[in-house]
């Protein structure tokens, strides 16, 4: 089982830009199902179905990236005005945030998320899912290292040294090289010395970034 999805999403709800997906961990079996480009109110009537009892569920958020701010300017009532610089805010229900290193890393759920999880018979907590990334990451032994999560539009990219956040972003992608490209310019941007870059594939194993990551001797892993 996918190292990442063992620990982290064993009963869990994710709500990313194209739709939603619901986990469950059962011993050593995962299941899944996805959702893509479905509405709310589909994600009522089938989460309920898909979770037995009344457990706490975690909702990952990963509709967007998290905003960093450092914890010498963060204040939990300015989440709003932090949010706005970077993001849409028009349709904003709810904000939130999760630490990293000596970061919070803000952001929001829209309102129509917010009434529908709202209304779900079971007990939730929220996280963001770069955070569930960092916390992975800290838990190598790796000093240097990146977390890449690969969709089927775009990737997420979190760069890590010595358990601090140096880099969080997302990318729109159209060919593998696209990827190769973003990775080696956050390694150039904050010469990184061969990191560790740890691999994470929502979607199929994409062979030719494989191919192209091995050409120039990363030192990957696919979880």
């Amino acid at each position: 089982m996918n190292t990442l999805f063992r620990e982290y999403y064993g009963k869990s709800i994710r709500i990313a830009p194209d739709g939603f997906s619901l986990f469950k961990r059962e011993g050593d079996r995962l299941t899944a199902k996805e959702y893509p480009h479905s509405s709310d109110a589909l994600l009522s009537v089938e989460a309920p179905q898909f979770f037995a009892g009344n457990e706490q569920v975690t909702v990952i958020s990963a509709h967007h990236i998290p905003m960093l701010v450092p914890d010498e300017l963060y204040q939990p009532e300015k989440e709003k005005e932090y949010l706005n610089l970077q993001f849409d805010t028009s349709r904003l229900g709810q904000t939130f945030s999760d630490k990293m290193g000596h970061y919070q890393a803000v952001y929001f759920m829209t309102q129509n998320d917010k009434d529908t999880l709202s209304r779900l018979p079971f007990s939730r907590t929220t996280v963001a899912e770069p955070t569930l990334f960092y916390r992975f990451l800290c838990e190598q032994d790796s000093e240097t290292a990146l977390f890449v999560a690969l969709n089927d539009k775009f990737t997420d990219i979190l760069a890590v040294n010595k358990k601090e956040p140096l880099f969080l972003n997302r990318f729109n992608l159209v060919e593998p090289a696209d990827t190769l490209y973003f990775i080696c310019d956050v390694i150039k941007q904050f010469n990184l010395h061969q990191p560790d870059v740890y691999l994470h594939f929502f979607t199929d194993e994409n062979k030719k970034l494989l191919q192209l990551l091995k050409a120039y001797q990363m030192k990957t892993s696919i979880l």
